[in-house]
């Protein structure tokens, strides 16, 4: 079994070795010299304007060497023992040459070089000079089909006997690195159409949804480090965490939070400590009331509280509130009541009603 080796593609030296597998050129020959004698490409490379597909053998036959070199000299004897693995990857010769495209546009430095390699051969930079739109391309078709191969899903095909192939980073900002994968965010929202050229949605959904856990995701001893970027959000808790049945569980098994409830339990420090400031929890509404807290950022509360702590104080019978009801503080402004804000929340889900309102309750309707 082959051996995967992870190769990035590059947009400078030489083109990925996944694409254009090694050669074997035993072969001595100066591109250089003939092109200094203008003997144009298609007198040696004479099948190029016929071919449709990148596999195609376009290597000079030792007839046409013969043409100028004599049978003694034997040039073009060593052609046959040459090995040239077809590139994984689609390319049509013909409809290059009908459009006037000049050799040395994709194979470059053929003028100052002897034997032509798989350096010479394109990489991906040279092709979006006219594949890409956005880069100000001779409106040549740009979708990833047009030379990769697909799979049976439309998605680019990664995987080869020769590696696989994987962005550098030099068109997006995308390589795929071991960082990649906690710092992906960008790449993804200012161009999601892109990562959907090799990604389908269910590929990013196998962790965004939180099946899968990949246990490398955050570094060693993260539990006594993730405070500081639980509270910066960075990377985004949410995306794969409930704070409701994963954070809040782990912080009330360990004692991190108060579980308590009642007129003593849910907003009181424990012992000689006071997360919230003095007056949080007042029935008058003050500047460090929990009221603007909750309003703008609904989210925080519930990293460390349940919905019951809410319902507390806010549910309108001791019924609804878990048998344990304290009183009820509407959290509606004055004029909610037949309001359009009310009946569209009643329209939408009238179930949330329910958390605080008990079933006939006269405080239930809109109107």
């Amino acid at each position: 079994m082959l051996a995967v080796v992870v190769t990035i593609l590059t947009f400078a030296a030489a083109p990925s070795e996944v694409i254009f597998p090694a050669q074997q050129l035993p072969v001595k020959f100066s591109h250089a010299k003939h092109l200094a004698k203008k003997i144009d490409c298609d007198f040696c490379h004479e099948r190029v304007a016929a071919s449709r597909k990148s596999a195609d053998n376009l290597l000079p036959t030792k007839d046409v060497c013969e043409t100028c070199h004599p049978a003694s000299t034997g040039m073009g004897a060593d052609l046959v023992n040459a090995v040239i693995p077809p590139p994984n990857l689609k390319f049509d010769h013909s409809v290059h040459v009908a459009k006037g495209v000049a050799c040395t546009r994709c194979h470059i430095a053929l003028d100052r070089i002897d034997l032509a390699t798989r350096n010479q051969l394109p990489t991906m930079s040279t092709c979006l000079a006219c594949h890409d739109s956005k880069r100000g391309g001779l409106h040549a078709p740009s979708r990833c089909a047009t030379c990769h191969t697909m799979r049976a899903d439309n998605t680019v095909e990664t995987q080869y006997a020769t590696g696989t192939l994987v962005p550098s980073g030099t068109l997006r900002g995308d390589a795929h690195t071991l960082e990649f994968r906690t710092r992906h965010a960008s790449v993804a929202a200012n161009d999601p159409r892109y990562c959907a050229n090799c990604h389908r949605q269910d590929f990013c959904q196998g962790c965004h949804n939180g099946v899968i856990k990949p246990f490398d995701f955050h570094g060693n001893d993260y539990v006594s480090r993730h405070p500081i970027e639980a509270r910066r959000d960075d990377p985004k808790c949410d995306s794969c965490h409930r704070r409701q049945s994963f954070c809040l569980g782990c912080h009330e098994r360990l004692g991190v939070v108060d579980i308590r409830t009642g007129a003593d339990g849910a907003f009181a420090p424990i012992g000689s400590k006071r997360f919230h400031p003095v007056g949080w929890s007042d029935p008058s509404v003050g500047a460090s009331h929990h009221k603007w807290e909750a309003q703008r950022n609904l989210k925080q509360c519930v990293s460390c509280h349940r919905q019951d702590t809410c319902l507390e104080c806010h549910a309108t019978n001791a019924s609804t509130a878990g048998g344990a009801g304290k009183m009820w503080v509407n959290p509606h402004p004055g004029d909610w009541r037949g309001s359009p804000r009310c009946q569209a929340l009643a329209d939408k889900n009238p179930r949330v009603c329910l958390r605080c309102h008990a079933a006939g309750d006269p405080q239930l309707s809109c109107r």
